[in-house]
This record gives C-alpha cells, structure tokens and sequence, in this order.
C-alpha cells in the first residue's frame, strides 16, 4: 500500500511540474499549425482555434445503440457493424493524438458504446480503450444515452477507476425513443425530463464519493421543432443550483440536421432560434461569438462564471475593447496551456498552477492582467464577490453553446459552395479516419462523416468480416431485424408528434 506521504509528494511533484512547464511545445507547435491553416478571415482576435485548441477529436467506434432517435444521425445500417477490433481502437486513438497533440479531448464514440460494449459483454475492451486513451496523453470522454450507465453503476465505477474515465457526455431530450420510464410520446416539455437528469446528478455524486476520483458531465441535447420552446427551462434547471453546474460542466445543444436517419421537422429550428432560447434561459442578452471556436456559422457560445456560495453567475466574454486586446493577447501568449480540470492525482487539479507558471513566464501580460481586473472590479463590471469567491477558491465555469452541424446536402456541396468548404476547413470537432484511397490518416470532420463518411466506413467493415467473424461479432440478424422494426414504427411515432 502506498503510504500518505508518498501520494502527498506526488501530487507536489505534478504540481511543481506543471508550474515549471505550463505550456507544451508539441502543442504549441500544433496550434500554430492549426492558426496558419485557418482561412485569413477566421484569424480574428477572439478566434480559439489555433490558438487554444486544435480541434475536439473522436474516434469511429462501436457503432449499435438500442435507442430509436426521431434526429440519429447514423446510416440505417449502424446496428448491423462489427464492433471494430482493440487493437484498431488503439490505431484509431493513436491518429487522433498526433493530430491533437497532448491534453486534447478525444470523444469515444460512434453509436453508443457503453451500451455496445455491455450488450457484447466486452466490457473490459471499453475500459481498456479509455485507459490506452489516457495512456498517450489525450483526455477521453464517453458519450451516450446512459441507459447503460444508470441501471448498472458498477460499469460506470470500473471505468472510473480501471479506466481512469474522468467525463461523461449523457445525451437527454424528446426525441429519444427507447429510454425505460420515459415513453417518448409521453413527453410533452424537456421538463418532464428533469428527473432524468436529476437521476444522473446522483449518479455521478454516488461514483465520486466512492472513488474518491474526479467526475465531470456534460449535457447534450438535440432541439427540434417539439422542444425548442422548452430549451430555456433546462438551462434554468442547471443554473439554480451550483452544485448541478459544478458537476456539469458543459451544456451544448444541436439544432437538428437533416442527415442520416433523421425524420426533419416541418419547420426546422435554427442556430439563431436556439440560441434565443439559451440567452433566455441565462437570464441575459449575450453575443453568440464572443468567442469564436472555428467558423462563426458552426458554434455559438458563452462561459459563465459561477460564484458557488450563492450561485450568482456573469459572463466571461470581453465587452470592452481593452479587455477584448488583453483576452486576444492572452490567447496568443497563453492559449496553449490545458485548461483540463480532472487531471491531478486524486482529483486535485493542475490548472491553477499551470495559469500561475504560465504568467510567471510572461509577467508583463500577468500585470496587465492584474491591472485590468481591478480597473473592472472598480467599475462594477465585474462585481467584488466574484473576486472574493476567486480567491477563496469558491468558483467555476459552465460552457452554454450550440454546435450546429449541416444538412448532409450541404456538406455535398461543398467543391462548389466556398461557405462550406470554409466551415469544413475551420472545424473544431474532427476525428482520425483513414482515407480508404490513400491509407493515410486524415482528421475529417463530423459533418463529412454524417454526410457520407459514416457509410463508407461501415460499408469497409462489413466487406472485412468474413460471414463466421461476422456472425460472432454482431448482434445478431434476430436483433438487427427486431431493431429495424422497432425503429420503424417508434420513427414513425416521433414523426407524429413533431
């Protein structure tokens, strides 16, 4: 058994390390990269694409899921793939670091692979893939419905512990067909999911304290005709208490897109639309760029501050023009540096010391930093109890955006369209996939695999599985059949309700 002292010198070890080295030059290299890749009028002072990060990387995993979507974005014949060997996984997860670098988030993903894994009772390969995820240095998120997760927690509790898993990413609105005690034509507001998202609030309370390990979740949320009205009152639900959005820590809604399996609203919902709703559910009137993660058109964004005594909240999004060259400065000189908060031993994070080696090395921003802060504190912009709560380590942030992907005839249009061929150029969500020509690994973005990539892929899977491997590794037909069934009468009832 390690002995306290030796844990308490580790952590001080890490601690002295990340305030020695706050910015890795492997990643400083990367970004610059990236901002030279960047079309010239996308180089603009509150651009964070090469400057902060690189892009959100995924992989192309398992890709069943047993939930019935009205907005799946998948190719109808998602049920019906292999689970993709480990040791492709790891190839997979190894591309995306070379073209991430280190600290960059890598979402495991591709249908739902917590329920994939469990449903194959492969569990151990799902850990074992978060564990090689950390292992080379990128920081994994799972994404999924959390069915899986919610009815057995001990799967969770492994990946926590044996993985080393730190962020869940649980996707929760109406147009989810299949959640158990959440009928989806029962549904008449996302209110009448609260409970839901209370259940896995507990949840990750529960894991917390019996591992002793760091937890972090987002919120994903498709909006749709049916429940744009509704998307300000789930913001208000994490908002009214700080301790849902310590825990959360990140809510992104996707207006829908028509591509994959999606059934398309009459009247589609709009990035604008939503982010209406989002300002409305905050309480406040905020510029949807103020911060601009790649094309302008693609995300919509903001970071609050949350004071966590009384849950008091402000923007973080420069409105000054001297704050908006101080923020810009910041990004140049100091934007390399990962702002991860669940990488220390224990649970105990890295980031404030790497923010205070960072301005130790550039003590000049670190004062004009200083100096602007107290200017804003002076002049009631930025409220005194914020600082207090600064100082006595009482704060956090929530990230409130949407991600708007496009219609897969858009992304077709793209050798034509030079408004999309921008967007795909400048994109901030993108995974390692090989180019089925080349061989070579290529960072394609999400959009691409929706429009048509998605297919490929799957079609190159399938041609690789002789009928016996092919026969193990699914489902089965039986249950491809039942899924397709199941899936066209649940899509036609969410059709109904839209």
């Amino acid at each position: 058994m390690i002995s306290k002292p030796s844990v308490r010198s580790t952590r001080w070890r890490a601690r002295w390390e990340a305030f020695r080295f706050p910015i890795n030059e492997e990643k400083q290299a990367l970004l610059r990269a990236r901002w030279n890749s960047l079309p010239n009028e996308l180089k603009t002072p509150n651009q964070i694409a090469g400057r902060h990060l690189t892009h959100c990387g995924f992989i192309t995993g398992a890709s069943y899921c047993s939930f019935r979507c009205t907005h799946c974005y998948l190719p109808k014949n998602a049920n019906q793939i292999p689970i993709p060997s480990l040791a492709e996984m790891k190839e997979t997860i190894d591309a995306n670091r070379r073209f991430q670098g280190p600290n960059g988030g890598l979402q495991i993903t591709g249908g739902d692979v917590a329920d994939a894994y469990w449903r194959a009772d492969k569990q151990d390969e799902l850990i074992e893939i978060v564990r090689y995820t950390n292992e080379v240095g990128l920081v994994p998120m799972v994404m999924t419905h959390g069915q899986t997760l919610l009815e057995h927690p001990e799967f969770l509790e492994a990946l926590v512990l044996k993985g080393g898993l730190r962020q869940v990413a649980v996707h929760i609105d109406m147009t989810q067909a299949g959640r158990h005690g959440f009928r989806i034509n029962s549904l008449t507001t996302e209110g009448d999911l609260h409970p839901l998202r209370q259940a896995f609030t507990d949840l990750a309370i529960r894991i917390r304290a019996r591992t002793r390990l760091p937890l972090e979740l987002a919120h994903n949320c498709t909006v749709t005709q049916r429940n744009l009205e509704s998307i300000s009152d789930i913001v208000r639900w994490f908002l009214a208490n700080p301790a849902r959005s310590k825990l959360w820590r990140i809510l992104s809604f996707q207006p829908e897109a028509n591509t994959g399996r999606t059934i398309f609203s009459k009247n589609p919902v709009t990035p604008e639309k939503v982010w209406e709703k989002l300002c409305e559910g905050i309480g406040l009137h905020l510029e949807p760029n103020g911060f601009l993660g790649g094309h302008p058109a693609c995300n919509h964004g903001t970071t609050l501050l949350i004071e966590e005594t009384r849950g008091r909240y402000l923007p973080l999004s420069p409105n000054d023009n001297k704050t908006r060259r101080l923020v810009a400065d910041l990004l140049e000189g100091l934007g390399a540096v990962s702002t991860m908060t669940t990488e220390g031993e224990a649970g105990s994070s890295l980031l404030p010391y790497r923010i205070v080696g960072a301005f130790a090395h550039h003590p000049l921003l670190a004062l004009r930093a200083i100096r602007r802060l107290i200017a804003l504190t002076i002049s009631g912009e930025f409220p005194f109890h914020f600082l207090r709560a600064i100082a006595s380590n009482r704060v956090h942030t929530l990230n409130i955006g949407t991600h708007n992907f496009m219609d897969a005839s858009e992304v077709a249009r793209a050798p034509t369209d030079p408004l999309i061929k921008a967007r795909l150029d400048s994109c901030v969500f993108k995974g390692a996939v090989r180019n089925q020509t080349t061989g070579e690994w290529e960072a394609v973005p999400m959009c691409s695999m929706n429009e048509s990539r998605w297919s490929a892929l799957y079609a190159e899977r399938l041609a690789q599985t002789n009928p016996e491997a092919g026969n193990r590794e699914r489902f089965g037909n039986q249950e491809s059949r039942k899924f397709g069934m199941l899936g066209l009468k649940a899509l036609s009832e969410g059709a109904s309700t839209q």
